[in-house]
C-alpha cells in the first residue's frame, strides 16, 4: 500500500510540475541595439547589472555611450557574444527579449522545450536581455541574421543592408546566406539552421523560470536574483 500511495504522490508532483511551465513561442532578433537590459534602471528586483553593451568594433561600451538605436551617432551596441551557444545536440545556451515590461524580467534566466518545429524535443537556457516580443509569453532569440525588427543599428556597425540581412521581421531564409553576415556572427547564423534545423519563427514551446548557468551571467555581466 505504501508503495502505491508513493507513486500516486509522485504522478501528482510530476504533473503539478508539467503544469507550472508556461507555454509561449519563439521568435529571432539581431537588431545590434544597446539592449533594453544594459540600462540600471531596467533590471528585474535584486539583480546586479547592468548588462554589458558594446563598442562597435565588441569591445566594452563606453559608461556614457548612448544606444546606437536611440542616438544619431550614438556608440553602444549589443555585443556579438549574445549569440546563441551549442552545449549539446539537445540543449543551447543564449540570450534573449522576454516580457513586455523589461523590469519584470531582466537579467532572469528561462529553460524551454520546444513543442513544435524541427526542434521538437530540444531545449534552450535563456537569459533576459532585452524586453518586448510579439507577446508577453515569446522568447525572442538573439540570433544573428535573424532581423532586425522594429530597429537597426546593425547598419552602423557592421554596414548591413538598410533593412538588415534578410527579412526585417524573421530575417535571413538559409542557411547559405549567413555568408551574408560579418565572419564574427556566421556561426550564431547557422546555428539555427544547423543546430535548431529550421526558421524558428512562431515555434510553440513551454518554459519556466531557473537559475542562470554562470557562463550566461559572465557573457552579460548581470546576475538576477536566486530563484
Amino acid at each position: 500500500m505504501f508503495s502505491v500511495l508513493k507513486l500516486v504522490a509522485v504522478c501528482l508532483l510530476s504533473a503539478s510540475l508539467v503544469q507550472a511551465r508556461t507555454a509561449g513561442t519563439t521568435t529571432t532578433t539581431w537588431d545590434c541595439c544597446l539592449p533594453a537590459c544594459g540600462y540600471t534602471s531596467n533590471l528585474s528586483a535584486g539583480a546586479r547589472g547592468p548588462v554589458k553593451g558594446c563598442n562597435k568594433t565588441n569591445g566594452p561600451a563606453a559608461p556614457d555611450a548612448q544606444n546606437a538605436c536611440f542616438t544619431s551617432g550614438g556608440q553602444a551596441f549589443s555585443c556579438s557574444s549574445y549569440q546563441p551557444i551549442i552545449i549539446s545536440n539537445t540543449l543551447s545556451y543564449g540570450f534573449a527579449g522576454h516580457g513586455n515590461t523589461a523590469s519584470a524580467t531582466c537579467c532572469k534566466c528561462y529553460q524551454f522545450t520546444w513543442t513544435s518545429g524541427t526542434a521538437q524535443g530540444k531545449s534552450m537556457i535563456v537569459q533576459a536581455i532585452n524586453a518586448g516580443g510579439i507577446t508577453d509569453t515569446d522568447f525572442d532569440i538573439y540570433t544573428p541574421g535573424g532581423g532586425v525588427g522594429d530597429f537597426n543599428a546593425c547598419t552602423a556597425q557592421y554596414g548591413a543592408p538598410a533593412g538588415g540581412w534578410g527579412r526585417q521581421y524573421g530575417g535571413v531564409t538559409s542557411d547559405s546566406q549567413c555568408s551574408e553576415l560579418p565572419s564574427n556572427l556566421q556561426a550564431g547564423c547557422h546555428w539555427r539552421w544547423q543546430w535548431a534545423g529550421g526558421d524558428v519563427n512562431t515555434w510553440q514551446i513551454t518554459y519556466r523560470q531557473v537559475n542562470c548557468p554562470s557562463q550566461l551571467t559572465s557573457i552579460s555581466g548581470c546576475t538576477p536574483a536566486s530563484i
